[in-house]
């Protein structure tokens, strides 16, 4: 894989914040609550890093996420991300910013792989690191800034946070409930909108296949499995063959059902020509 680096200015983490997230259903964001200190965690503290593909095709949003993601309260973090731009002009871009950023080329790849191989950029980053948890965030999640200290707590190989897909009616939360097909490929069947309202009591949950845009994975979990995609389905992404892998080798994924994601996603328009 092609990684291309330079270096970075030196990041500043501001304790800026964000607005809350405006879907009209929710009026609270119960994390910001939450009644968990950092003392309470393991000494010395596990490292995580932040770990995120990004695209110029977000980039009408990149610049407050960049802002955001460097305001989590939590002390021992640090972030990579890696751009899948076809142009590597963003890429140096991020760095210009003082993020440390790999490259992937995209061209003649589809989405699902080319996101699949950015991921595992990350993920080899992170083994070589040697971090205890590998914190996965998509480049338009804007989660509460105590987020990490409140999945740690949880001590979970596999536990993620919980947010919205699509946009008006059309929207359905990113969390599969039933395994239709578990020798092939996962089809789930995703919550209509209802059942996802219906589905925040506060409680942390055994779910078949969360979305991984704002996920805590421990390293464990991240040395036994890759990101990768299927030829036999084509259009699936990365993040249900991950929740497939981890129920396969007995590590049930868990969502927190008492705190939902801000998801700022809008139309792609960027790399259609891929």
């Amino acid at each position: 894989m092609k990684c291309e680096m330079e270096n970075p200015q030196k990041q500043v983490k501001p304790k800026n914040e964000v607005s809350h997230f405006p879907f009209h259903l929710f009026h609270f964001n119960a994390v910001s609550h939450f009644p968990f200190h950092v003392s309470h965690l393991a000494n010395p503290l596990p490292r995580v890093l932040l770990a995120a593909p990004i695209s110029r095709n977000k980039e009408y949003i990149l610049q407050d996420w960049l802002q955001h993601i460097t305001g989590f309260t939590y002390p021992a973090y640090d972030i990579f991300l890696v751009d899948n731009s076809p142009d590597p002009a963003f890429h140096q871009e991020v760095w210009r910013r003082g993020f440390q950023c790999g490259y992937y080329p995209p061209q003649g790849k589809r989405a699902p792989d080319f996101i699949a191989d950015s991921q595992n950029m990350l993920r080899q980053y992170f083994l070589e690191n040697d971090y205890d948890y590998f914190f996965s965030l998509e480049c338009d999640n804007f989660p509460p800034h105590n987020i990490i200290e409140l999945m740690l707590s949880y001590r979970a190989d596999n536990i993620n946070i919980p947010y919205f897909l699509k946009q008006g009616p059309a929207t359905a939360l990113g969390v599969q409930l039933s395994v239709i097909n578990y020798q092939g490929w996962c089809a789930n069947k995703v919550m209509a909108p209802y059942e996802g309202i219906g589905a925040f009591d506060g409680r942390v949950k055994r779910y078949f296949a969360p979305s991984i845009g704002c996920s805590l994975f421990s390293k464990k979990l991240m040395q036994q499995l890759k990101f990768r995609t299927c030829r036999s389905n084509p259009m699936a992404f990365s993040d249900s063959f991950w929740h497939l892998d981890s129920n396969r080798i007995g590590i049930k994924p868990l969502v927190h059902m008492g705190v939902l994601c801000e998801h700022r996603r809008f139309t792609w328009k960027y790399n259609r020509s891929l």
